[in-house]
């Protein structure tokens, strides 16, 4: 157990205090988040359990078996219809996370929460990475259909495995990549981006949700970690 493991599940005990009702957690893969006893939780993932050991064989435990096969931004429940949704290190994999956020808030019920859990660049393998800039991010939000797609491959190739950007081999293997729709991590974040995000969504889109928590990286919390709850009840 690390130094921050008592402090994690403080954390977490915490965070758990609006999980209440019936929710979904997105991508759980093999660590469900520990929701309250009386909590109703329907777990959610694009593919069944052997081809998502597939897409991640570095994971050893069980992978969580779904009740719901879906992709993260196309979710299949009725508007307002959730108190929650738990998506812990899953936002940083979603070629466009602003259509994701739009879909979990209108399905949320007045009251729900959503909790994000999104790794820290700087503390992870993608530290070599840029930062995605927000307006990158709007842009494939307003015109998915010219996303290069590609592109975030090549990048994660050059800046994640070592690779030379001039090397042959690279358009070839971002190629594969994208055919076997590979989970990477698409886009890269510091805490300030992730507030940077969710304020769009309050300011500009005028989403009735306000965040209750926001907790930067730290030295055993390599993610940052938002709770937003949609007002109305």
């Amino acid at each position: 157990m690390g130094k921050g493991a008592p402090l994690r599940w403080i954390e977490n005990r915490r965070l758990a205090h609006y999980l209440h009702g019936t929710g979904i957690e997105i991508g759980a893969l093999w660590r469900r988040f520990p929701v309250p006893p009386k909590a109703r939780v329907w777990y959610v993932d694009r593919a069944a359990p052997t081809r998502l050991r597939e897409q991640h064989p570095d994971v050893t435990g069980e992978i969580v078996r779904p009740d719901v096969l879906a992709e993260a931004a196309d979710l299949p429940f009725a508007p307002a219809s959730l108190d929650f949704i738990i998506a812990s290190h899953v936002f940083e994999h979603l070629p466009f996370p602003l259509r994701a956020l739009r879909v979990w808030y209108g399905a949320l019920a007045p009251g729900g929460a959503l909790l994000l859990k999104v790794p820290d660049k700087r503390y992870t393998f993608d530290s070599r990475r840029s930062r995605t800039p927000f307006a990158h991010l709007l842009a494939e939000y307003e015109h998915p259909e010219s996303s290069d797609w590609r592109s975030h491959y090549a990048e994660f190739i050059e800046r994640v495995h070592g690779r030379k950007p001039d090397e042959p081999e690279i358009s070839q293997a971002a190629a594969e990549l994208q055919a076997a729709r590979f989970n990477i991590h698409y886009h890269t974040w510091i805490d300030d981006d992730l507030r940077e995000i969710l304020e769009y969504t309050r300011h500009v889109w005028r989403f009735d949700w306000r965040p209750v928590i926001f907790w930067n990286a730290h030295f055993y919390r390599k993610e940052s970690v938002a709770l937003l709850v949609r007002n109305g009840r």
